[in-house]
């Protein structure tokens, strides 16, 4: 037996790999947890539970998760359940966080998790394994969402208030886990089929130019010299509206960041941080091109029927999206436009008129990137059916695909989607997973 009877082990796969690092890096840093041990995995198993289970008296098993993720995560739960003893499973505390849990806490503890963290969890993360080691009361850590005694009613605990972005760290230092520099979380903005919104209560909040400048000075040395961004928005970034842009703060930022010895390259505007249109304006695409390695934007349009984006809010017209996309172009970028396909409410009609839109766009030299719409849960549309591409928009896209015009298998999204929604209805039908339940 080790002289610490109590860990954490984190599945960190590479689909969680951006939202799980500055956790863990908050984790490391916190002085209250100084004598708990974290371990992070590529892909948590049964096995590896139970060669952790003879080494210390308690674990933490931590997963985070998208919707897309729900079938695999579904699965691997039932794992455990199946394959560890009673006696094993008691000394396993399981929780949860991201997107989805944070959308469906009640699906997600019928699982087989103990625990859903329900938004940002940095602070809850830190009171709840603090608590973990200090033998209090999980149950009243801020942001989690558990079952009651019988098991028959969810409980949640009012969310901690919003952090400040500046007084956590960005990277892993400590384990040498360096995601995108988050510099922008949550969106005023109410696009029906997104969580962000909801996640972080319409609330903007940025990391300071001279935070995140000094971050990337830290890098230098360590040869991290490829610096990307996390963002709804890169040119709303500092900004005090949803419409407006602060091009002052961002030329700050990005001119610091270019002009450090070692540096590479700087992507901004591109995954994982794409542009709104209303605040793409020559001027600023202008200034920003000098400072920057990428010559492909990421911007979301969705549809190319005015109906269909006055349904979902998305806040800004077809006329919008395309003249943000020609400023673009003229300015010599190549923009890599997002369009869902079979959201709610939309015709075939609504759909071809975003193919016209597609096959204009294709012809300027822009690269579309198809999605298939899938409902997530604390979205507006979350009880809505998945995506149906009709058979002539199929055919379509086909063509166009085949032709390189458009980025990402949407067919094969198409497919998950479905897999992801019918386990959703699978989950929220079947009885709870519980200890109860499992072999001796």
């Amino acid at each position: 037996m080790t002289s610490n009877s109590k860990a954490i082990l984190v599945d960190l796969q590479k689909k969680n790999f951006y939202s799980l690092t500055p956790l863990i890096a908050t984790i490391d840093r916190d002085e209250r947890l100084r004598n708990l041990d974290l371990k992070t995995f590529e892909s948590l198993n049964s096995q590896i539970l139970k060669k952790h289970l003879n080494k210390y008296d308690e674990i933490v098993v931590a997963i985070s998760f998208r919707s897309a993720q729900l079938t695999e995560i579904y699965a691997q739960m039932k794992q455990f359940y199946d394959n560890l003893s009673y006696s094993e499973i008691r000394k396993i505390t399981f929780i949860a966080g991201g997107s989805h849990p944070s959308g469906d806490p009640l699906n997600t503890l019928k699982m087989g998790f103990d625990y859903a963290f329900i938004g940002e969890a940095e602070y809850s993360i830190s009171d709840f394994l603090n608590r973990f080691l200090e033998k209090g009361d999980l149950k009243a850590t801020p942001g989690v969402a558990y079952f009651d005694d019988n098991r028959e009613k969810i409980v949640k605990k009012s969310n901690p208030p919003l952090i400040d972005l500046n007084d956590y760290p960005l990277v892993s230092q400590k384990r040498g886990l360096y995601p995108p520099l988050e510099i922008t979380r949550g969106c005023s903005f109410g696009c029906k089929f997104c969580q962000v919104p909801n996640l972080f209560l319409h609330n903007v909040r940025h990391r300071s130019p001279d935070i995140v400048i000094d971050t990337v000075k830290w890098m230098m040395p360590r040869k991290l010299s490829d610096i990307r961004f996390i963002t709804p928005n890169s040119f709303g970034y500092m900004s005090k509206s949803s419409r407006s842009v602060n091009k002052e703060a961002i030329l700050h930022l990005l001119s610091s960041i270019s002009s450090l010895e070692g540096i590479r390259s700087v992507y901004f505007g591109t995954f994982p941080g794409e542009v709104r249109p209303e605040t793409v304006t020559e001027d600023l695409v202008s200034a920003v091109k000098p400072l920057i390695t990428n010559r492909r934007i990421s911007i979301g349009l969705q549809s190319g029927s005015e109906k269909v984006l006055q349904r979902i809010m998305r806040g800004h017209t077809v006329e919008e999206g395309i003249k943000a996309i020609n400023i673009l172009i003229s300015e010599g970028f190549q923009p890599i436009v997002d369009f869902i396909f079979g959201l709610p409410g939309a015709s075939e009609q609504d759909e071809m008129e975003s193919i016209n839109i597609v096959e204009y766009l294709v012809k300027e030299s822009a690269i579309i990137r198809a999605h298939v719409f899938m409902p997530l849960p604390g979205t507006a549309f979350k009880n809505e059916t998945y995506g149906r591409v009709p058979v002539k928009i199929r055919k379509k896209l086909g063509l166009l695909t085949k032709e390189g015009k458009i980025e990402g298998n949407w067919a094969t999204q198409e497919k998950y989607v479905e897999e992801a929604w019918k386990t959703a209805n699978a989950v929220s039908q079947n009885p709870i997973i519980k200890r109860e339940d499992n072999h001796n």
